[in-house]
C-alpha cells in the first residue's frame, strides 16, 4: 500500500509540479491587459514589469512603450502623468509631474504596498495638451514567505526529483 501511495505521489509530482511552480502561469495573470490600443489616435501602448511578478514592499520597474499601430516608429513629443490606484481606492501620483516619453518609451519605479487589484492610469499629452487616457489592470499576488515546513519536505522533494 505504501509503495502504491509513493508511486502515485511521484506521478502526481512529476505531472503537475512544473505547472504548480511555474512563473509563466503566474505572470500571465499579473497584467490583465498588457497592450492598450487607440485606433482613433493610431496608438499602441504596451506595459512590462521588472520583476515580472512584483514583490510587495520591493521596487518594481514599470516600463511602457508607445508606438503607432503599425509599429513603424515610436510616438514623439509625448508626455504622460502616471497614477496608480488600488482595490481600496487609494491613489498614488508620481509627484503629479509630466514624464517625458523619449523614443516611445518611459518608465516609473513603484513599490506595491499590498496585494490585490491595482490600476495604472496614464494621461498622455502632446507637449502640454491633453491627448488621450489609457489604463492597465494588474493583480499583485499575495507574497508567501518560506515556512519551516518547506525545509522539512525538502528531503522528500529531492528524493522524488532523483527519479526524474
Amino acid at each position: 500500500m505504501i509503495i502504491v501511495f509513493l508511486f502515485s505521489l511521484l506521478f502526481a509530482f512529476h505531472a503537475y509540479h512544473f505547472k504548480a511552480f511555474s512563473q509563466s502561469d503566474a505572470t500571465s495573470s499579473i497584467v490583465k491587459n498588457d497592450s492598450w490600443i487607440s485606433e482613433r489616435n493610431n496608438l499602441n501602448m504596451t506595459i512590462k514589469l521588472e520583476p515580472v511578478v512584483p514583490v510587495i514592499d520591493e521596487t518594481t520597474k514599470i516600463s511602457f512603450e508607445v508606438t503607432y499601430l503599425d509599429n513603424s516608429k515610436p510616438f514623439e513629443d509625448l508626455n504622460t502623468r502616471v497614477t496608480i490606484t488600488d482595490h481600496d481606492g487609494r491613489l498614488y501620483k508620481f509627484e503629479n509631474k509630466l514624464v517625458p516619453v523619449i523614443d516611445g518609451q518611459f518608465s516609473v519605479n513603484y513599490i506595491f504596498p499590498d496585494d490585490g487589484e491595482h490600476r495604472i492610469i496614464l494621461q498622455l499629452y502632446k507637449n502640454t495638451t491633453p491627448f488621450t487616457v489609457s489604463s492597465f489592470d494588474l493583480v499583485i499576488p499575495h507574497s508567501t514567505l518560506p515556512s519551516e515546513n518547506n525545509g522539512m519536505l525538502k528531503p522528500l522533494v529531492e528524493f522524488f526529483n532523483s527519479f526524474l
